[in-house]
């Protein structure tokens, strides 16, 4: 069989990229659409539970698990030709992706499982709703500090130098809890600075700072740390696992942070990438995610809460009611200018 000219160099351009390591948009519509989530508990949740449902109705899914602010550096770079088809995002930088024009509305018409999300969940300008609900507290280790911590500012005790894990503020986590102390400290959600002055005093008391909350709860498994603030899930999941590890919600209220599964403009498989998000959001798998070791909080209103969920809220409406929620968008714009100033003056 002959090759054309076009062919041939069709076919060496697609050699040529393997080779490279780019996958062309249409060997990967062949293997599945492409999904971030974030490093640690949520990428080991995903890949257990939603990978394989997914696949049950068609082409699976590749997960890429990445940080908010990389997701959104990476398709702006390939817009037209996007690395992603659905990204993980918070609320926070949720409208920085909606600002920068990369992100499609969902089609609710013809979604299976938007029926079951409340009203508190639904994106109030069409976007996708929000898939789990994450809660920030004080992960601490109870056979080295075993009076649970009730403050954020317990992470100041002199006894802890040396012994407190923080993250950066790439994260959402660490976003807010750089807010909470400012908050503690006079400041506000868009006034920092009394946050970044309390940062300075617990450098003795710093002995790592992690890139990503998965990275930082595993510091706890390598002995590295005994407190540090982090999601809920990531530390369920190590206690389940044997690390010695706990929970602990501050006094001030611990923060909840939403968390919703978008779609990408110019994504490779549109009726994929729906069922994708459909599948994340039905009953079946929402109850698999909140089951023990992955422990995360459902937004579908017909998963119950169980086992260690049930020790810090008694459903996600009270999880929601009696906890702390922050308003993103006073400060997402402000978070550029943050990270730069964490990375200058914030070292160990």
């Amino acid at each position: 069989m002959r090759l054309s000219r076009r062919n041939f160099l069709a076919a060496s351009t697609a050699a040529a990229a393997f080779a490279a390591g780019i996958t062309p948009r249409r060997a990967l519509a062949a293997n599945g659409i492409v999904a971030t989530t974030y490093p640690g508990s949520f990428d080991e949740a995903f890949k257990a539970v939603v990978g394989p449902a997914f696949a049950k109705s068609g082409p699976g899914v590749s997960f890429s698990p990445l940080l908010n602010v990389d997701q959104i550096g990476k398709i702006q770079a390939s817009r037209n030709a996007p690395p992603f088809d659905v990204v993980l995002f918070d609320e926070g930088p949720l409208n920085a992706a909606i600002n920068a024009g990369i992100l499609e509305k969902f089609p609710i018409e013809k979604s299976k499982s938007f029926a079951d999300i409340p009203d508190a969940f639904r994106h109030k300008d069409g976007y996708a709703p929000v898939i789990t609900v994450q809660l920030i507290g004080i992960a601490y280790n109870p056979k080295k500090i075993t009076t649970p911590p009730t403050s954020w500012e317990d992470l100041w005790n002199p006894a802890y130098k040396g012994r407190v894990g923080i993250t950066g503020l790439g994260s959402s986590l660490g976003t807010a809890f750089l807010v909470e102390i400012a908050k503690l400290h006079g400041g506000s959600e868009t006034n920092v600075e009394p946050g970044f002055e309390a940062l300075k005093t617990l450098l003795p008391n710093i002995g790592a700072i992690a890139p990503s909350p998965g990275a930082l709860a595993a510091l706890f498994q390598q002995g590295e740390i005994d407190i540090a603030f982090n999601f809920w899930n990531n530390v369920a999941l190590l206690a389940a696992k044997g690390v010695d590890i706990a929970f602990a919600k501050p006094k001030s209220g611990a923060v909840v942070i939403r968390t919703s599964a978008q779609i990408v403009k110019n994504n490779q498989d549109p009726e994929r990438v729906l069922e994708y998000l459909d599948t994340v959001m039905s009953l079946d798998v929402q109850t698999g995610l909140e089951a023990s070791p992955w422990v995360m909080m459902p937004t579908n209103k017909r998963v119950k809460l169980t086992g260690a969920n049930l020790t810090v809220a008694n459903s996600v409406e009270d999880l929601v009611a009696s906890n702390t929620l922050l308003d993103w968008t006073k400060f997402q714009s402000l978070r550029g200018e943050w990270i730069n100033r964490f990375t200058k003056d914030v070292r160990i």
